[in-house]
């Protein structure tokens, strides 16, 4: 009985402090968005308070003033541009170093390895010079080649992890029946990995939603900035209006959330399975 008992009490601090942790995850991003509906007045003088009134007001202005729908529209580009290009390159590379024997695939895995160790900060000079003798400063096509390719360590590795707890035995049998390496990773290892790829697609996905730094190096045209770049600018112009800029806030980070919540099993699959020799 004694144990029981201590199992349960250890059980219920576990409980309480994840509880906890919980809460204060949640509550920052609840306490923004619920701010977004206040008046300017209302939030000084009630500021933990639930608002008075849904001010629907507040998500208009910020949506014109910060142009979010121009810079929503580049953000989206460049991000599902770069997953896309990150995931055909990743899942290649990836099948190739798990299941394919040739000369090298040990050291070429350190190599991506390795590379997750290097500051990414000290790779932006030689970007820079490389992009603009590429000609593409000032695009879109400078992110998204840059992301995808900085993504790619990560992706490839956690990948690699899901494909070793993956049998043989349906590749085998698929290659038996006669198909070929390309449709045995298309029909049988692709449906495979999709916790895998829920994972990449959300990790990465996020970083490329949010990245700052080597947007504000390649982009000078406002035209063709991303959410970052004008939310930054947009602060400093709005500092007293916190409304205002919970308000864009909460517009920005909507599509992150939403990723999340409808990708939420696959990604938890994704970070476990690799973890367990099925």
């Amino acid at each position: 009985m004694g144990m029981r008992a201590g199992a349960r009490l250890g059980n219920g601090a576990a409980y309480l402090i994840l509880a906890l942790f919980s809460v204060l995850t949640v509550y920052p991003i609840l306490w923004v968005f619920l701010g977004s509906f206040k008046e300017t007045n209302e939030f000084y003088n009630h500021i933990w308070g639930l608002p008075a009134s849904l001010n629907w007001d507040n998500y208009v202005r910020a949506w014109e003033m910060a142009q979010i729908g121009t810079r929503m529209v580049n953000s989206v580009i460049v991000t599902v541009s770069a997953l896309a290009i990150l995931l055909v390159v990743s899942t290649t590379a990836a099948y190739a170093l798990s299941r394919l024997r040739f000369p090298g695939v040990t050291v070429l895995y350190a190599l991506f390895l390795a590379s997750m160790m290097i500051p990414s900060e000290t790779t932006v000079i030689p970007l820079f010079l490389t992009v603009k003798e590429m000609g593409l400063l000032n695009t879109r096509l400078a992110l998204i080649l840059t992301y995808a390719a900085g993504g790619l360590a990560f992706s490839i590795v956690t990948l690699h992890a899901f494909l070793k707890s993956i049998p043989h035995e349906p590749e085998e049998a698929a290659l038996v029946d006669g198909a070929n390496r390309l449709q045995v990773f298309a029909h049988v290892i692709l449906p495979l990995v999709r916790p895998a790829l829920a994972t990449v697609v959300i990790i990465q996905g996020m970083h490329f939603w949010n990245e700052f730094f080597l947007a504000l190096i390649f982009v000078r045209d406002v035209a063709l900035q991303t959410l970052p770049l004008g939310m930054t600018q947009f602060f400093f112009q709005y500092t007293s209006d916190w409304t205002l800029y919970f308000a864009a806030l909460s517009i920005v980070t909507a599509p992150v959330i939403a990723l999340f919540v409808a990708m939420q099993r696959q990604f938890v699959d994704g970070l476990t399975a690799g973890a367990v020799k099925g």
